[in-house]
């Protein structure tokens, strides 16, 4: 692997609409409807490799556009892996695509690993007794 395998050849910006499960739509619809929006960034580095990154549209500390793309697209993807200002969705691709590189997972990037799976939390805000005694036996 060269320095040059490592560039970002391209980026693509793609707008997911993703429905809310029909058991928590109206309280979702009402609350914070923007959550069905996925924003996904997908990189390509000039060896072939792809990366992927996503955030919701207005759900973070930062949103990647064609300005941020700007800045990486010809660039080594460990030059900007830190770079907070490239927005969640971007900079999550980045280091998606450099763990892929290297052939690790992410994590390692990142620090030492925590845990081996993801709690899973449960929401029922806003709703009535009877659809919270079905959301406890769902869950």
């Amino acid at each position: 692997m060269t320095s040059k395998d490592c560039e970002v050849a391209d980026i693509e910006h793609i707008l997911l609409h993703v429905p809310f499960h029909p058991r928590c739509a109206k309280v979702k619809q009402i609350r914070v409807p923007f959550w069905a929006l996925v924003d996904i960034c997908k990189i390509t580095t000039s060896a072939g490799v792809t990366g992927y990154g996503e955030t919701l549209t207005r759900y973070t500390w930062g949103q990647s556009n064609e300005k941020q793309f700007a800045r990486v697209r010809g660039k080594n993807i460990f030059d900007h892996l830190w770079d907070d200002s490239l927005g969640a969705g971007l900079q999550m691709a980045l280091f998606d695509a450099a763990g892929k590189t290297l052939g690790v997972p992410c994590h390692k990037l990142l620090g030492v690993q925590y845990r081996d799976a993801c709690p899973v939390s449960w929401w029922a805000q806003d709703r009535t007794p009877e659809d919270w005694a079905m959301e406890a036996q769902a869950a």
